[in-house]
């Protein structure tokens, strides 16, 4: 559909916006040498003051964003943050992809070469508790709530390919574009 897809790379975005000691926030976001970590520290390790200029740093550069293009925005509570700062309802649709425990499980034998159950799942545990915690402290939101989102979708109904093409019908059917 012709959007640009930002993901980690809004703190870097955000550093050279704002002009931020790009080392030093470079070096607390490269903290985390595992996809795992990734997933447990959206913002990485440091202090709480740390975290929460990072924080500050990637709301502005996401709504930057989505005020100046068509994108598609992962994590960082865009779906709050966006909703928050004045981005119309009618200009963003906000999706959320969640998955059944064993499909998790599966998934992390298979994509994460995590071969022991008891260690996915305790993986699982953190990766989850820290995204809620994350999630709560700066929306004061539970994680699975629907407060802004415009669509949950069970990504084990289908492959990678059919969950991509109901997202993308989704946007379609919402923003009037026609084929």
């Amino acid at each position: 559909m012709g959007y640009e897809y930002y993901d980690r790379d809004i703190i870097e975005l955000a550093v050279k916006e704002l002009r931020g000691d790009i080392e030093r926030l470079s070096m607390f976001d490269g903290q985390l040498a595992s996809p795992f970590e990734k997933m447990m520290y959206p913002l990485g390790r440091g202090n709480s003051g740390m975290k929460q200029s990072l924080f500050e740093m990637e709301k502005s550069v996401m709504v930057d964003l989505a005020h100046s293009r068509n994108c598609v925005i992962v994590g960082r509570c865009s779906d709050y943050v966006l909703r928050k700062y004045g981005i119309p309802d009618e200009n963003m649709l906000n999706i959320f992809i969640y998955s059944p425990i064993e499909k998790r499980l599966s998934n992390c034998k298979d994509e994460l070469n995590i071969a022991d159950p008891g260690e996915a799942y305790q993986y699982l545990t953190r990766v989850d508790k820290a995204r809620e915690d994350f999630y709560k402290h700066y929306t004061k939101h539970k994680f699975f709530s629907n407060k802004y989102r415009h669509l949950m979708i069970d990504s084990s109904m289908a492959d990678f390919e059919k969950v991509a093409d109901i997202i993308t019908n989704t946007a379609k059917i919402k923003f009037g574009i026609d084929d």
